[in-house]
């Protein structure tokens, strides 16, 4: 039986695998990359035991009004914390607007490449913050 190769704990924490394990692991380079650049986005700066750099202030803008100006603090925000702790990840782009449905929630669209060899594998993401 071929031992499967596993990249870490898979970010956000779920349960539903097929296999018999009791928590998500990464099945590729690609999704760990993704999960680790979740893991800093949702994390609030503090949180982490002896790494209280770690994360993001994204909570600092919950109040803050929509307009440009707070749109590119959280752009900045997330592009430096995410470059100091997943330095494999390259942003090509980043868009930060209201939702919709909850005038109190943005949603950032992130397209980012990922270098692995020689290759680049470019992915696209929307999360709500």
């Amino acid at each position: 039986m071929a031992v499967k190769q596993k990249y870490g704990i898979k970010y956000p924490f779920t349960l539903d695998n097929d296999e018999e394990v009791y928590i998500d692991t990464n099945a590729t380079y690609e999704e760990m990359l993704r999960s680790a650049m979740f893991h800093v986005i949702f994390t609030p700066k503090g949180q982490r035991l002896r790494n209280p750099n770690f994360g993001t202030d994204l909570v600092r803008f919950i109040f803050e009004p929509s307009d440009t100006d707070t749109f590119e603090k959280i752009k900045t925000e997330i592009r430096t914390q995410v470059s100091t702790f997943v330095p494999n990840i390259r942003f090509n782009d980043m868009q930060v607007y209201e939702d919709e449905n909850d005038s109190h929630s943005r949603i950032v669209s992130i397209n980012y490449t990922i270098t692995k060899g020689g290759t680049e594998i470019t992915n696209d993401v929307a999360i709500k913050i």
